[in-house]
């Protein structure tokens, strides 16, 4: 496992000296039944983290995790260009965990029961819970596309997707040569069916078209190549009007060549050929290809399927608004897994996140939920070398005022580029040690506005109330 000196020294310190330095123990691993499960371990463990400190350690809280390290998508395309490390993509799933939170030890969850509010780890051990929060994000299915995965963890094959293959040693650098390794032919991006985690987080082909179009100019490459992307889906963003239209005249204006209505079925390595699928008629054709870049496709948890906890979707059924399942009361969706009318990506997790929190809150106190997500959604787009801009929107195809901002290009593109890939590095791991709330007002917990008569038990006023000397009666 590849770690840094930063996180060495976070992931060793918190359960081992837990209780030698504070008072408080951490909360056992072998309980039979915890105030709060969480499913998932990169947003969930964030919500542990914040969970416990807002409730002051109140609560007993199990996080569930079957995989050692968490891949930090939002700067995938920064780390292909080796503008970041891996330490800082790659990262120990345990930094989000606090010193007193409990964990499953990489045994991850193989059914929920949500009449008997329990669920069951793949070694057989039963857990209950007083809340549920599901946060595994969408399950990766390279299965679904014949031979892809032999190619893809073989060095030597120009087949590429937008996550590390476990089985890399710290040594392989292979994630950087879909941008710098093509020299001639055909190039193909391949776009899976929606729906899948990394829309528009993992378009990375106005920068591969911009690397490309200067290797060319500088005799580094061939003229003679054709980059082509292979569109399953109408749109490229689901949700989003403006969003869709700027990709499609974006991609009419570079000349890069889309073909809509097939999808990526099969691989082979050993003659450089690929298969797709017309999606409508299910005839299939072979093409041979030069470079070939395949975002993962997802399906459903089988477990979430089992429990019917699912839409048709294969996504968590919450509301919209509250983010709590439409039947289960005290189970909670957080990130990717659920299924909103929004695009889906670190940063909307990231603001579900505060009102999972505060509803969880209230839901074991009994309260009504007041907190309301909206459906924000902010998501980087890489333009160039050098420049970015930001896809953010609301529910209802509502654009955020900050939407596609200097999206030409520009200076000011320049400089949002040069602030993403300098601090944004740090701003995760910083999340991930609690040293922030993270956005959106990271050094100031979000809250939410309380129904009409209820007043904040922990609010300053409340507090300072206490302190002061009630009003004494006149006679």
């Amino acid at each position: 496992m590849l770690i840094s000196g930063m996180q060495l020294r976070h992931s060793l310190t918190p359960r081992f000296f837990a209780g030698v330095f504070n008072k408080r123990k951490p909360t056992k691993k072998d309980l039979d039944h915890y105030d709060v499960v969480v499913i998932g371990c990169n947003l969930g463990g964030v919500l542990s983290r914040q969970l416990d400190k807002v409730s002051h350690g109140k609560y007993k809280i199990m996080v569930v995790l079957d995989q050692n390290i968490n891949q930090i998508t939002p700067i995938r395309q920064i780390y292909e260009q080796q503008k970041t490390a891996k330490t800082d993509f790659l990262l120990n799933a345990k930094l989000s965990l606090n010193m007193f939170t409990a964990h499953s030890d990489q045994v991850g969850c193989s059914t929920i029961l949500p009449e008997e509010n329990a669920i069951v780890l793949r070694n057989g051990r039963r857990i209950g819970y007083n809340q549920l929060v599901v946060a595994m994000g969408q399950q990766v299915n390279y299965e679904a596309i014949k031979g892809f995965e032999d190619a893809w963890q073989d060095f030597d094959s120009p087949v590429f997707t937008n996550l590390d293959h476990p089985s890399w040693r710290s040594s392989n650098h292979k994630y950087t040569r879909w941008h710098y390794n093509f020299n001639h032919g055909e190039a193909y991006f391949c776009i899976p069916q929606f729906p899948f985690s990394g829309e528009v987080e993992a378009y990375n082909f106005f920068l591969s078209q911009r690397i490309w179009e200067w290797q060319t100019a500088n005799g580094r490459q061939s003229p003679i190549k054709k980059f082509t992307i292979i569109q399953p889906n109408e749109r490229f963003v689901q949700y989003n009007d403006a969003g869709d239209s700027f990709f499609k005249e974006e991609l009419k204006r570079r000349n890069i060549n889309v073909e809509y209505g097939l999808k990526l079925v099969e691989v082979n390595k050993q003659y450089n050929t690929a298969t797709f699928e017309d999606v409508k008629t299910g005839n299939r054709q072979t093409r041979n290809f030069n470079h070939l870049y395949a975002v993962a496709p997802t399906k459903a948890h089988e477990p979430l399927v089992k429990a019917g906890l699912t839409t048709s979707k294969g996504l968590l059924d919450v509301n919209i608004k509250t983010l709590q399942h439409n039947k289960y009361k005290n189970i909670f969706g957080l990130g990717d897994v659920n299924d909103l009318p929004t695009t889906n990506c670190f940063w909307a997790g990231f603001h579900q996140l505060h009102v999972v929190r505060n509803n969880i809150e209230r839901n074991i106190a009994g309260k009504s939920l007041n907190a309301e997500y909206d459906g924000y959604s902010k998501v980087p787009i890489i333009l160039g070398q050098n420049t970015l801009t930001f896809l953010c929107h609301k529910y209802n195809n509502e654009n955020a005022w900050h939407n596609l901002y200097f999206s030409n290009g520009g200076f000011l593109a320049a400089l949002r580029y040069y602030n993403w890939c300098k601090n944004f590095k740090k701003a995760f791991i910083d999340i991930y040690l609690e040293k922030n709330w993270g956005p959106p007002y990271y050094k100031i917990k979000k809250s939410f506005k309380l129904p009409e008569g209820e007043t904040d038990e922990h609010g300053f006023m409340s507090k300072l109330s206490k302190l002061l000397p009630g009003k004494k009666e006149s006679h």
